[in-house]
């Protein structure tokens, strides 16, 4: 017979147990989105090795059965004016594996930098091989994403953007979990050209951990603005560091109770309805965006995880 002295200890364990906070309960769920398509690189040329790397990064998304959504740079499609067809063959792989694809401008231009009719020429421009290629599959475009999240330096601008995005039937992408992962891309294939593995190996480990440090730290900021999580919409790029290091980052957030969304599953939160005035000539997130227009206090931008001067210096980036 057990003693009432052990009994009651037990008794306590159990509750105290019980009381404790049940991370693993709460259910997340995140849209994730490429940008710049077919393919971000410095180093690589050859439109083989776009094959192989956008191949790798789609063996990942279908791993994890993830709805993702790839924004697309038309000019990449070109050598000396004239279509590759192997980029273009990468960028096919995107729709033959039944993913969607967005415009994100052909030629990437800076909209704060830029006239309202040359970047609105510009969007137009970006469309045409994306339209055709998504009709394969009876699918239409409906994403925009800004280069850098730029979306307008002065109200008049941002406005002039939205109206003119509407009348062509584009839903703007947003992005709540922003991040420097283009640093450590650009830190990735610098080791890669030096041929270090090691040190590429290294990158890719601290890349993924500070990826899941700036996704807690944009779940803590949406509970903070709305009380609750709400659907995360993610950007990375289409590089080098995705095609070998996305499927541990992809199994990184399902340890963190993610669900994978489609974009458009993702804007059906009300929290996409909240006001942007944000005019500023950063490209934010969402969340700080929202944060902005709500005048909130500088207090809660604090404690935003920042790359690595190690990182920064041998990506050879100043500033974030």
């Amino acid at each position: 017979m057990f003693s009432k002295e052990i009994i009651v200890l037990v008794l306590i364990f159990f509750l105290s147990v019980n009381s404790l906070p049940q991370q693993d309960s709460i259910k997340r769920f995140i849209a994730v989105t490429f940008d710049d398509l077919p393919m971000n690189t410095k180093y690589l040329e050859d439109g083989s090795q776009w094959i192989e790397q956008t191949e790798k990064i789609i063996s990942a998304i279908k791993k994890f059965n993830i709805p993702a959504i790839g924004f697309v740079n038309e000019y990449k499609l070109y050598v000396n004016d004239v279509l590759d067809s192997s980029r273009l063959k990468a960028l096919q792989l995107w729709v033959d594996a039944d993913l969607e694809l967005g415009n994100h401008t052909y030629s990437h231009p800076d909209y704060h930098n830029t006239e309202n009719e040359t970047f609105f020429a510009d969007i137009i421009k970006g469309e045409k091989i994306i339209k055709e290629l998504l009709s394969q599959k009876n699918k239409k475009l409906h994403y925009f994403r800004h280069p850098f999240l730029h979306t307008g330096n002065s109200l008049e601008k941002k406005i002039a953007l939205q109206d003119f995005l509407s009348e062509h039937n584009y839903t703007i992408a947003p992005v709540t979990i922003d991040n420097g992962e283009w640093i450590y891309a650009r830190a990735y294939e610098n080791a890669y050209n030096k041929n270090d593995l090691e040190l590429m190996k290294q990158i890719g480990n601290e890349y993924v951990g500070y990826m899941i440090d700036k996704t807690n730290y944009f779940e803590n900021q949406s509970v903070k603005l709305f009380g609750r999580e709400i659907n995360q919409i993610l950007l990375v790029h289409a590089n080098m560091i995705n095609a070998d290091c996305f499927d541990e980052l992809a199994e990184a957030l399902m340890q963190r109770n993610y669900s994978f969304i489609s974009l458009k599953e993702a804007l059906t939160d009300t929290a996409y309805q909240s006001e942007d005035t944000f005019t500023g000539r950063g490209g934010i997130s969402w969340l700080h965006r929202w944060g902005y227009s709500r005048k909130v206090d500088k207090s809660f931008y604090a404690g935003e995880p920042e790359v690595p001067k190690s990182i920064m210096d041998f990506a050879g980036v100043e500033s974030e």
